[in-house]
């Protein structure tokens, strides 16, 4: 046993120098196997229960990797999160989105973004609800692109500055019972009836220039039939429609712009305006806009999608976004600006005008304006909560 012993020893001890490895030469701490010939991919950060990897990271411009690597961290905590709410991609709907891609994208990145879409949909519909006050301030903000005149006669029930409870109420029952008369009399001589009333012509008006109070009624009135008294500052107002000079056809003309937008939040960031000049210096070199966004915009619900923000309407971006996306023409990168949110570079893809037959077309496409909006807000209050509640390590 022993001289067996002394043999192992003595072999042990015959292995040559180019086989020994010291201490120092040996790696600890996390790392990733890679194919063979490429040694050992080092972890850079953990983000949940995946890995970020320094291969991964090798990917992007070695000056934008930082922030390359909070954008890879997102997507990583993203992807759990859509496998913990159980949504899931089916086989056809990933082949038809990798046909309509023109193959442009990876299997495995068009796989993402429908994940991730599939997820920003879900949080959309568990907390967002939109109020009809919120729809009808916006197609009032609307209605003020609308060209389309009408001659326009008032009866105008005045109401003592002093007026009380009691006074009010009075005038109200004399309104509903002027209106019974104008049923069957003009208006001018029903006014006469009244020392507090006065009839007046008013000509042809624009919709967008008179208060939107009136407008937003006015839009959908038929010629010949009163509306429904309006109060103002000067009274008791009985309108009447007595012709129309429509713009297209009596439809209403809402502007629209397909936007897409990359977004550099700049709270706790000082590096964020540098960021975005870098970005846009690659962009004026000729770099995809849909392909910086989806790495470094940080409003991930439109980040998936290349940036997309789909089909703009008036009022519905904040006023730094909407007056540089006015001034954008067609297919060309606006330079970086500020709003409330951050910094920002867009891109306009196109623009268009859509018909409206009534008001409540007008309600429904900007209820489907706020929503998508919204969305975007909420979506990037979730991503932060999600960032805040996970687990990261990054290694340094």
């Amino acid at each position: 046993m022993k001289k067996l012993a002394l043999l192992l020893g003595l072999g042990l001890l015959s292995i040559s120098a180019a086989q020994q490895h010291s201490l120092t030469d040996l790696q600890f701490g996390p790392q990733k196997k890679v194919a063979a010939g490429n040694g050992l991919d080092r972890i850079v950060a953990v983000a949940g229960n995946d890995i970020i990897t320094e291969k991964e990271l090798r990917a992007f411009p070695k000056k934008n990797r930082s922030a390359a690597l909070q954008s890879l961290i997102m997507k990583k905590l993203l992807m759990q999160a859509a496998k913990d709410r159980g949504i899931s991609v089916s086989k056809d709907e990933l082949a038809l989105a990798v046909k309509q891609s023109g193959r442009k994208l990876s299997k495995k990145a068009v796989y993402e973004r429908l994940l991730i879409g599939k997820l920003q949909q879900s949080v959309a519909q568990q907390s967002i609800n939109i109020s009809n006050l919120e729809v009808s301030d916006l197609v009032d903000k609307q209605l003020k692109n609308i060209n389309d005149k009408v001659h326009l006669t008032d009866l105008l029930i005045s109401i003592p500055p002093s007026a009380n409870h009691a006074t009010l109420a009075k005038l109200q029952q004399r309104a509903e019972k002027i209106i019974r008369q104008l049923a069957t009399q003009p208006a001018s001589r029903v006014a006469a009836k009244y020392k507090d009333a006065t009839f007046n012509d008013l000509g042809w008006v624009e919709l967008a220039k008179i208060p939107a109070a009136f407008s937003k009624v006015l839009v959908d009135l038929p010629v010949n039939q009163y509306a429904a008294p309006l109060v103002d500052k000067d009274g008791i107002h009985i309108l009447k429609i007595t012709a129309k000079k429509a713009n297209s056809n009596n439809y209403p003309v809402i502007p629209q712009t397909k936007v897409s937008h990359i977004l550099i939040n700049d709270t706790g960031n000082p590096n964020a305006e540098k960021l975005t000049l870098q970005i846009y210096r690659q962009l004026q070199k000729g770099a995809n806009f849909a392909d910086l966004a989806r790495n470094y915009s940080q409003d991930r619900g439109s980040a998936a999608n290349g940036g997309s923000l789909g089909w703009a309407v008036p009022g519905q971006m904040v006023p730094a976004f909407e007056e540089m996306m006015n001034k954008t023409a067609v297919g060309k990168i606006s330079r970086p600006f500020k709003s409330k949110f951050g910094f920002h570079i867009l891109k306009v893809e196109g623009r268009k005008k859509t018909k409206m037959k009534t008001r409540q077309a007008l309600e429904q496409q900007a209820r489907a304006a706020l929503f998508q909006k919204r969305a975007s807000e909420e979506w990037g209050q979730w991503l932060q909560g999600l960032r805040e509640s996970a687990y990261v390590k990054i290694y340094k």
